[in-house]
């Protein structure tokens, strides 16, 4: 039994050293690695709120599948009636094996205009539908796009956190600095503070309610506030399932104009 405490001592010391090794690229690999389903279907309420309270809903759904070295999703706006058929075609690109990433390809189709626009250059750093979202933080972004400091650790949300600056390799981006949380032991995102160029805070994101379904870990409400302009936007998410047959021609621009995404 002595033997027994001593290896697992051992064995902890090991440990405690080799988590404290980690680096901030290590840290946002390891996220940026949590696995996902092949496919994926919810429903997801947006809450937008301005500086004098008054609040918008809308109601969306969304569709994602995993390609071969790409994942595609597809989101459409349900209600209310002024945003309903809206849609949004985003596909996210795997990292090459030096380490690069494609820039996200996306697509807005808007049914009042019967227009498809692409999605592209500075038009990513755009607010999402009005939310304070950006079209940027819709995707995935690639590792090779920042570099990555750990400052130390953190509870957040009562969850024991890695706190790493992600700064911009791309000085001209409109948020070049970045300090984010992730999870110790899920490695999920818990909370990111978005800076500007002046580097003042601009946007805080609180995530929540994050807890496995089916396997996979989910983010059930994420809250992002605009601390400039006053203004919010809480996304709660229901009616997760993963793995669930979805056609290929879903992932499409067509599929958007013909309204076949519901």
């Amino acid at each position: 039994m002595k033997k027994l405490a001593v290896f697992l001592a051992a064995a902890a010391c090991v440990f405690s050293l080799s988590a404290q090794e980690l680096t901030g690229y290590d840290i946002m690999k390891k996220a940026d690695d949590v696995e996902s389903a092949p496919t994926s279907s919810y429903k997801a309420t947006m809450t937008l709120k301005d500086k004098r309270g008054h609040e918008r809903v809308r109601e969306v759904i969304e569709r994602a599948k995993e390609f071969s070295g790409t994942t595609k999703t597809v989101i459409v706006f349900t209600t209310p009636k002024d945003v309903s058929g809206v849609g949004y075609l985003m596909f996210d690109y795997d990292e090459a094996a030096d380490g690069s990433k494609k820039d996200t390809d996306s697509w807005l189709y808007m049914p009042s205009m019967k227009k498809i626009r692409r999605i592209s250059g500075s038009d990513s750093s755009g607010d999402f539908m009005g939310t304070d979202f950006t079209y940027e933080d819709m995707g995935e972004r690639g590792l090779n796009k920042d570099t990555f400091t750990l400052l130390g650790e953190e509870n957040r949300e009562g969850v024991p956190c890695y706190k790493v600056e992600c700064l911009a390799k791309d000085k001209t981006e409109k948020n070049p600095r970045k300090i984010v949380w992730i999870g110790k032991e899920n490695f999920m995102l818990y909370r990111a503070e978005y800076y500007d160029r002046q580097n003042a805070l601009q946007r805080e994101l609180t995530c929540s309610d994050i807890r496995k379904i089916d396997g996979y870990w989910t983010t059930g409400r994420m809250f992002m506030q605009n601390v400039q302009k006053n203004h919010s936007t809480l996304i709660e998410m229901k009616d997760v399932s993963y793995g669930i047959a979805l056609d290929d021609s879903l992932f499409t621009v067509a599929a958007l104009e013909k309204g076949r995404v519901r």
